[in-house]
């Protein structure tokens, strides 16, 4: 496991400007919903932008390159022949390719925790947990399912924007009609950002626990990418 946590490590932060590009998006929306808002959603505009982070690369850059992986049949053939279980690499690949995100994410948690206080540290921690299980979960679904990269590209983008952008994600659900707020809080995203912004209560804590454990079940039950 140790060995494709090095390798995706090295490969995806060799570039300055890819880790410049990979953070523009989440980045850009902080800024706008800041502006819109006038300073008010400065709390959510973070977390959202975390939970893009964590959420993009789950769903979109694992899947992406676990469907890659398919194409390269020698690059496949030398990771499933290295030794332990199927969940151990699964976990070995989502820790490695979530690397260039980390300093994004400590930087956005250490930003929060400044504005929330240290009380907020145990629902931030268990919203980044959950929500990287879940799209690490979810990223081994597509890879696993999807035979063609550029459909794969497609359908990945679809669902992190879907999922991170028009929902309440970087702006509180209370600007939203109260029953469609309720019905997206359902969402592992919504959720996440809700515990991360210092703003989730029991039912934000069960519906990320439950996307948490999703997630680790789709893990758990990876055994290689034959589909």
């Amino acid at each position: 496991m140790m060995a494709l946590i090095e390798y995706y490590a090295r490969a995806l932060t060799r570039g300055r400007f890819s880790l410049i590009s990979f953070a523009i998006q989440p980045l850009s929306f902080i800024f706008i919903v800041y502006v819109v808002s006038g300073g008010r959603f400065l709390n959510t505009a973070l977390a959202g932008a975390v939970v893009s982070f964590i959420a993009g690369v789950g769903i979109a850059d694992l899947a992406i390159e676990l469907v890659g992986m398919k194409t390269r049949s020698r690059f496949y053939d030398i990771l499933m022949s290295l030794p332990g279980s199927g969940w151990k690499k699964a976990l070995g690949i989502s820790i490695g390719m979530s690397v260039p995100a980390l300093p994004y994410v400590l930087l956005l948690t250490v930003l929060l925790l400044t504005r929330l206080g240290a009380w907020a540290v145990p629902g931030i921690i268990l919203g980044i947990i959950s929500l990287w299980l879940w799209s690490a979960g979810i990223g081994f679904l597509l890879g696993v399912r999807m035979k063609e990269p550029v459909r794969t590209i497609r359908l990945s983008n679809i669902l992190v924007t879907g999922l991170t952008v028009f929902p309440p994600v970087y702006y509180p659900p209370s600007v939203l009609p109260s029953s469609l707020a309720r019905i997206l809080m359902f969402l592992p995203t919504v959720s996440a950002s809700r515990l991360i912004s210092g703003n989730g209560d029991l039912g934000n804590l069960l519906v990320t626990t439950f996307w948490g454990l999703i997630g680790l079940l789709f893990l758990a039950r990876f055994r290689g990418l034959e589909g």
